[in-house]
């Protein structure tokens, strides 16, 4: 088994070769393990330090702003890139984590798109003691020490809090009462099944909100996303009086639909894409939550970057969720609403994520290059105990295998508070308040 260990911090490489990332927008890119500048080269090239990052593609912002976050990581701390677009596509992305492992990559950051896909990804990286973040999917009754160390840490967004946030703003946009429209992504998934969650939270606190019908799949785009709204339209015309998109793709796709019929009510979206933090601007939509796609990127690098210079996270660091700003035109008017979610100045967020370079300082998330008493996560980012993995990964008990036990961190209290205390300690700036 490889076990790549780099002497010293990236301050101390001298010589290094700058990032070099995929420039292309067609969202192709080689399954073959190729590097964006087509020289097949992932990590076997002299003392380079090089890295592998793998996106779905590059036809919405929230991916290009996750390789954004990437690439800018990476050349802060000395790494050579490589993206690869996998249409999201199992089979697509295994054979270029293969083909980067072979090629001796130092680190392999990414999301999954399957459960099944996080163990035979993970057991990649493990075998080829390849150090590696795969964040926001993951197996049920599956963490990273079921794998390995080199499955550095994974972490996902609170799904339940955002959602809930978002709806609370739509119900208070609504004035408390009335019929909305939810139109939900990819049914059986994480994210969708933690945003549903969230929303029916926010419904038990509003007796007088109703939703129009069952919820029905958007499947996350807009094409989906306009055929439901239209059913919706005929089914209840003029008696919506609001709109739940379960990402800002679906919530476009519907609020165009809408305003074909003259409809104009509140709507809210989630990802914080330009088209979204746009429909803001125009008073289009009331507001969406930041999906950090940046942050993520970065994080991940961080995280490998630290295993690499010898420092491990701890058992309780492993699983771990993130809350995100929700993005309004006028932070004011909600920050005596929204109590779980930083509220954010959607022209603002937009400015920094999106035009020039982001606001993080990726090294203050490195413990490696900041020090223990130093660095700082940039976000408001919490373990996981078990209560919260099931709340928000849906794992259900009667899932579970038999014989199977989570290591001891996710259920004693006494470390979860000291892990969360932790990081609440270091969480010292959000550069986008």
């Amino acid at each position: 088994m490889k076990k790549t260990t780099v002497g010293g911090s990236a301050i101390a490489l001298g010589g290094l070769a700058g990032c070099t990332g995929d420039s292309g927008g067609d969202g192709s890119s080689g399954g073959d393990g190729s590097s964006s500048d087509g020289s097949n080269d992932l990590g076997g090239s002299g003392d380079s330090l090089t890295s592998m990052a793998s996106i779905a593609n590059r036809q919405n912002s929230y991916w290009l702003s996750w390789e954004k976050g990437y690439l800018e990581a990476c050349k802060a701390f000395g790494y050579d890139t490589n993206v690869q677009t996998n249409n999201g596509e199992v089979q697509t992305q295994q054979q270029q984590f293969d083909s980067a492992v072979s090629n001796d990559a130092d680190f392999i950051v990414g999301q999954t798109y399957t459960n099944a896909a996080a163990i035979t990804l993970a057991e990649t990286l493990v075998e080829a003691g390849t150090p590696g973040v795969l964040a926001v999917t993951i197996a049920d009754w599956y963490v990273p020490q079921d794998a390995g160390e080199e499955y550095a840490t994974f972490f996902t967004p609170h799904f339940v809090n955002h959602a809930y946030s978002a709806a609370k703003m739509l119900f208070e946009a609504m004035g408390g009462s009335g019929t909305f429209v939810h139109i939900e992504g990819n049914r059986g998934t994480a994210p969708n099944i933690g945003r549903n969650k969230g929303v029916d939270l926010a419904l038990e606190e509003y007796p007088d909100i109703e939703m129009a019908g069952s919820r029905q799949p958007g499947n996350f785009i807009r094409s989906d996303a306009r055929d439901v709204m239209n059913d919706k339209v005929s089914q209840y015309g003029d008696d919506i009086d609001g709109f739940f998109g379960q990402n800002d793709a679906v919530a476009l796709g519907g609020v165009t639909v809408l305003e074909e019929n003259d409809i104009d009510v509140p709507v809210v979206g989630i990802d914080a894409s330009e088209p979204g933090l746009a429909a803001i601007a125009e008073d289009r939509m009331t507001g969406t939550v930041s999906g950090m796609g940046p942050w993520q990127a970065g994080w991940s690098v961080a995280k490998c970057h630290d295993f690499l210079n010898g420092h491990r996270l701890s058992d309780a660091e492993k699983m771990m969720s993130f809350n995100a700003p929700v993005c309004v035109k006028n932070p004011d008017d909600w920050t005596d609403t929204i109590d779980r979610l930083p509220v954010v100045d959607a022209a603002d967020y937009n400015e920094a994520i999106f035009s020039g370079e982001t606001p993080y300082d990726w090294k203050k998330m490195s413990v490696v290059e900041s020090g223990e008493d130093a660095w700082d996560p940039q976000i408001d980012l919490q373990p996981m105990n078990l209560d919260d993995i099931k709340a928000v990964l849906d794992w259900k008990e009667e899932d579970k295998p038999s014989g199977y036990s989570l290591p001891d961190a996710y259920t004693e209290s006494a470390t979860q508070e000291e892990t969360t205390q932790l990081y609440a300690d270091r969480f010292q700036s959000n550069p986008l308040e």
